[in-house]
């Protein structure tokens, strides 16, 4: 009887420091992969082909239907708006625009505008 405990003790002791090596392995291969990050997209895509189309003394709103909703507005300028695109996705429109200043003169037609060639930066 004595014996059978014995074996059967080993087997509880052999089990249990299989069970956890087992554990300690896939627990390490976790370690190895790499989570799912959601790539950020934020703005307006601006292609040159309508900022191409811009010219001294369109509307506002003639602005707006060219080039989309306005990403920065500023209240106390609303004379001075920003187009920014931004993406981690470098394969999503790699040739969008990505900082465009239009400026509106004091009637609301349209001035002068600019492309920025550096990349928007979020922090």
């Amino acid at each position: 009887m004595k014996l059978n405990s014995y074996y059967s003790m080993s087997l509880l002791k052999l089990l249990f420091i299989f069970g956890f090596s087992l554990n300690i392995v896939f627990l390490q291969g976790c370690s190895f992969l790499a989570p799912y990050t959601v790539p950020l997209t934020q703005g307006t895509i601006i292609k040159q082909e309508n900022v191409d189309l811009l010219q001294a003394g369109l509307t506002k709103g003639q602005v707006q239907e060219l080039l989309g909703p306005v990403f920065g507005e500023n209240m106390f300028n609303p004379k001075h708006w920003k187009y920014v695109f931004y993406t981690t996705d470098t394969e999503f429109h790699p040739d969008a625009i990505s900082h465009l200043i239009v400026q509106f003169d004091r009637d609301g037609y349209l001035e002068h505008w600019k492309v920025y060639d550096r990349r928007v930066e979020l922090n």
